[in-house]
């Protein structure tokens, strides 16, 4: 059974300009390799999509980027943005299958749903990072903005077979941006980096690392 249905609608795949070390920690438009997308569903059954990936030769997971789905089961605005990296990838995944991947407490292998359809991957992804406060302490969230193929090709590109890469230049001057909640800023951010994150409780949707010798684990269909 197909885990997402593909949509080339303009509405679907039409690109928005603007506001847009080895580890991914920085806003920026990164060539990684998807080395397996995995699905954590909650209890109103919502799916989020997250992505274990290898960038600049460092393997690291990005938490809960992608809510595809609403609590409601409404589509969730980001189910857009993975509509895009099936685009570019030329691949409607299957639903997800029993899998392990190295993210657990200093890099054991978790039960995971994977989707394997999409694993080794590799494209082009803009993370933009975001801080908030969060119970009194600052979060880090680092987010997917968008896709691209691995030449820069975006979906509108791939669907209307346009020139490839204009999009990737019209959104590489805001590629570097980061977006401040709270009357945070960038001195603020700065200074409590500088300090190794005190009195952090939470920081949703950070990258963090695995060992690069621990690979997926592919099963059963969920």
């Amino acid at each position: 059974m197909s885990f997402f249905k593909i949509s080339t609608e303009s509405k679907d795949i039409e690109e928005q300009t603007g506001n847009g070390g080895k580890w991914i920690g920085s806003s920026g438009i990164y060539d990684v390799t998807i080395l397996a997308p995995f699905v954590d569903t909650n209890s109103s059954g919502a799916m989020t999509v997250n992505f274990f990936v290898n960038a600049n030769g460092q393997d690291q997971v990005i938490y809960g980027n992608l809510k595809l789905h609403n609590n409601d089961m409404s589509e969730n605005f980001a189910a857009k943005i993975f509509n895009k990296l099936c685009i570019v990838t030329e691949i409607e995944p299957e639903d997800p299958v029993d899998g392990e991947l190295p993210i657990g407490k200093k890099g054991a292998m978790k039960d995971v749903a994977i989707l394997e359809d999409m694993a080794d991957l590799e494209v082009k992804m803009r993370i933009q990072m975001e801080y908030s406060i969060y119970n009194g302490n600052i979060s880090e969230k680092t987010v997917i903005k968008g896709f691209y193929r691995a030449d820069g090709a975006s979906a509108e590109e791939v669907v209307n077979e346009t020139e490839i890469g204009i999009q990737l230049q019209k959104d590489l001057p805001y590629a570097e941006n980061i977006t401040y909640y709270d009357n945070l800023d960038a001195e603020k951010i700065a200074e409590w980096i500088a300090a190794k994150r005190p009195k952090q409780s939470m920081v949703g949707g950070s990258a963090s690392g695995a060992p690069a010798k621990a690979r997926p684990s592919f099963g059963k269909s969920k």
